[in-house]
């Protein structure tokens, strides 16, 4: 029987701006979820006067939001960003002897919100809670607060107290949804974002939420849908047109992946992680020659970057370059050596240099950096095998299936070493797995033929 030997090439996005140094990179394959963008400052009212700490916690650039809130006051929500729906700043609320002071520690605690300093922001919203329990700006405003600061049960309590007074507020339901979301709760995300739809049906982040949303939980095809709808009430969001690109390239969609990134860049996304983006999507067209020019422009532009690095040697290696290929993986590493994508593509190209023992070993530094890497398992297990290792790489297969449940390969491979132990059985139920994830996968159909082939014989 035919051992698939087709290693996985990652073709790791970095997911942050120019500030990725100063705060660790973000590779694409790591199902980050941030988005890189500017702050954006709410309108106050009668603000000024009031001093900013300093010392509390602020939020990085790449956990800081993109912030705005409503006329109503209520911050809103699309996955770590914040958004205007309204597409209008505050205005400025008429003088209200009352509740002047409510108004002021709300627009204050936007502000400090929207830059960073979460508890700070959190402060100002408590105090509005002290004076107005039910608020529901106020628990809206906090529950965002509590999420980024890790609280994220108690972020669900307060948004479902607020719903609890105003039950038709879409923002509410949409942000509920962001919250459970990053629980990892998707069917209660999934159940809010379709009750915020009800409410408001043509809700942009919604349906950009409901994208990211189906995209995790790899419904690419559905994933499309909810993304263009998104771009049908706001087609200026180069963020919306990026992130379908993204899901475009996932189904082989390149092409049209290539134009949505093209937008995006016309819109004004001129980030690393764009360029990076088309460099993949160049890649993935066979365009070897064009993905090979941008990155070395890019490697003019960031000549210490070392996820520019890692795409020329992913270039490289789709070119059959593996010697440079090899020096520039390593050249990342000197720079990066916690960068486990890179760590994983220098075992790729130890590996088809036949240095076997050597790409078991990077293998293993990668997990040793990234224990989750279900391709650096995958590739481990591969190595393994062609070792003559076979318990350890079923070991590293089934590690593999455990973090990628949707690996193809690694199932039809698990299914040769099953067959090999005399597990008739359990091998054509390990390439059914791999042909109901994948089709096309020639190598599990032939498997499962010579396996009832030889079954048939041997009775």
């Amino acid at each position: 029987m035919k051992w698939a030997s087709i290693l996985s090439l990652s073709t790791a996005l970095v997911m942050c701006g120019s500030s990725a140094h100063s705060v660790g990179l973000k590779h694409f394959d790591d199902v980050g979820t941030g988005k890189s963008a500017s702050a954006h400052r709410p309108s106050l009212s009668n603000a000024g006067s009031a001093g900013k700490s300093t010392s509390g916690q602020k939020a990085s650039d790449q956990t800081r939001s993109k912030g705005a809130s409503n006329a109503s006051g209520v911050n809103v929500e699309r996955e770590f960003e914040l958004v205007e729906p309204s597409g209008k700043q505050n205005q400025l609320l008429p003088f209200d002897e009352a509740h002047s002071g409510i108004q002021n520690l709300l627009s204050y605690g936007n502000e400090l919100f929207t830059e960073g300093y979460l508890k700070e922001a959190a402060e100002q919203f408590k105090e509005v809670l002290s004076r107005d329990a039910a608020n529901v700006n106020a628990k809206n405003n906090l529950a965002l607060c509590e999420k980024r600061l890790g609280e994220i049960d108690r972020s669900i309590e307060l948004l479902q107290e607020a719903i609890q007074t105003s039950p038709l507020k879409a923002e509410l339901y949409n942000n509920l949804g962001t919250s459970y979301l990053s629980k990892g709760e998707s069917d209660e995300a999934l159940k809010c974002f379709f009750q915020a739809l009800n409410l408001r049906p043509n809700y942009a982040e919604v349906h950009y939420n409901l994208g990211h949303l189906y995209s995790i939980r790899r419904a690419y095809d559905q994933a499309v849908v909810e993304y263009q709808s998104a771009l049908k009430e706001k087609p200026d969001d180069a963020d919306y047109h990026r992130d379908l690109g993204d899901t475009l390239n996932m189904i082989k969609r390149s092409e049209e992946a290539l134009i949505e990134y093209r937008e995006a860049k016309r819109l004004g996304d001129k980030s690393l992680g764009l360029k990076l983006r088309v460099v993949a999507v160049f890649r993935d067209m066979q365009q070897l020659d064009e993905a090979e020019k941008l990155c070395n422009e890019l490697m003019k532009d960031f000549p210490d970057n070392p996820e520019v690095m890692n795409q020329l040697g992913l270039t490289y290696l789709r070119q059959g370059k593996i010697q440079p290929a090899e020096l520039i993986f390593n050249r990342a590493l000197t720079i990066e050596p916690n960068f486990a994508q890179a760590r994983n593509h220098l075992g790729i190209a130890l590996y088809q240099e036949k240095h076997i023992a050597e790409a078991i070993a990077v293998f293993r530094q990668a997990l040793n950096v990234k224990p989750d890497y279900a391709e650096a398992f995958y590739n481990l297990g591969t190595a393994l095998y062609r070792k003559g290792e076979v318990v350890e790489a079923e070991k590293a297969l089934v590690e593999a299936i455990r973090f990628d449940p949707q690996n193809a390969y690694a199932y039809n491979n698990l299914g040769l070493i099953l067959m090999r132990r005399g597990s008739v059985d359990e091998a054509i139920e390990s390439w059914r797995k791999a042909i109901t994830i994948d089709p096309v996968l020639a190598a599990a159909f032939i498997n499962i033929g010579r396996a009832l082939h030889i079954s048939k014989r041997s009775e």
